[in-house]
């Protein structure tokens, strides 16, 4: 078993289209594809599900991937022990980013890993699903690292804090409730919300504040786009929780302190449990620090 067929394997799971891993590897569509089968062939197992129109991994081909990425990577460690650094770095990076985030300057991060490592194959992903996508996607070897939202608790991750992103309720300028400095919980029943789909890691703190204070909450919007929840909430569609930091930088809308409930989340920077960092992650990490920022809402 080579490294190249596993390479080949990797970037058609990745695709999910021979043409396109072929052109990733600047290799033909019949040389990837003699590899895989020959993959295939060696393991006596199927790894993808093949039609006129589509390709799919099979289970083996889905438990088999993180293994084949480890693998690729294990090589590339090996590799560096004996060959300098300064002769570029090689490979694929798989990066998962979140909507709006504000708090990294993600295009700035990216360029500077490009501009530097130029020999790695950089991929930006942004997941319909939020944090949830993300994390199953690490999971199952598809990102090399990813941002996400209040996942540093869970066992599968291996998460960095970068910053801890406060919470508070915003209503119309027109609405009952907005010449209120604070508001019980029971005093929000009847209203509609506007909120972020649920997977979210901020959709996941407000609904299980909610649910502990066995509070029914409507929502008549969902939207990936935080700046599409102000819109929503200045039109007077319902309110929704925003990160605090808009207080006062939105005209139209107003802040409202909930009595009891001091919602928050924190963006993290995760890599699977337990998964060694390929040297191009690595250095993705170590370019984080400089790309931080503070002076946006979140």
């Amino acid at each position: 078993m080579d490294g190249r067929k596993l390479a080949y394997f990797v970037a058609v799971a990745e695709e999910l289209n021979f043409t396109r891993a072929a052109q990733r590897h600047y290799a033909t569509q019949s040389t990837v594809s003699a590899a895989v089968q020959a993959l295939e062939q060696e393991l006596g197992v199927g790894l993808l599900r093949r039609t006129t129109r589509s390709v799919a991994l099979t289970e083996a081909g889905a438990a088999f991937l993180p293994e084949a990425r480890a693998a690729i990577e294990a090589l590339d460690r090996a590799r560096a022990t004996v060959e300098p650094e300064r002769n570029g770095l090689r490979g694929s990076l798989t990066f998962g980013t979140l909507h709006s985030i504000g708090s990294v300057d993600v295009p700035a991060l990216a360029g500077e890993f490009h501009r530097r490592h130029p020999g790695v194959r950089l991929r930006l992903e942004i997941s319909a699903r939020g944090t949830a996508g993300h994390v199953e996607r690490l999971r199952s070897g598809f990102l090399d690292l990813a941002l996400v939202s209040d996942a540093g608790d869970d066992p599968g991750l291996d998460a960095v804090p970068i910053r801890a992103v406060p919470l508070a309720l915003f209503v119309p300028a027109d609405h009952r409730l907005a010449g209120q400095q604070t508001v019980d919980l029971a005093d929000l029943a009847g209203e509609r919300f506007i909120d972020l789909p649920i997977g979210f890691g901020q959709r996941t703190v407000i609904d299980r504040a909610f649910a502990d204070a066995r509070q029914p909450r409507e929502l008549c919007v969902e939207t990936m786009e935080i700046t599409a929840v102000q819109q929503y909430i200045t039109h007077g569609l319902g309110i929704g929780f925003m990160p605090a930091g808009y207080a006062g930088s939105v005209p139209h809308l107003r802040p409202v302190r909930v009595r009891n409930l001091d919602l928050s989340w924190t963006l993290s920077l995760a890599t699977a449990a337990g998964r060694s960092r390929s040297r191009a992650a690595q250095r993705l990490i170590e370019l984080l620090p400089g790309h931080i920022r503070t002076d946006t809402p979140f």
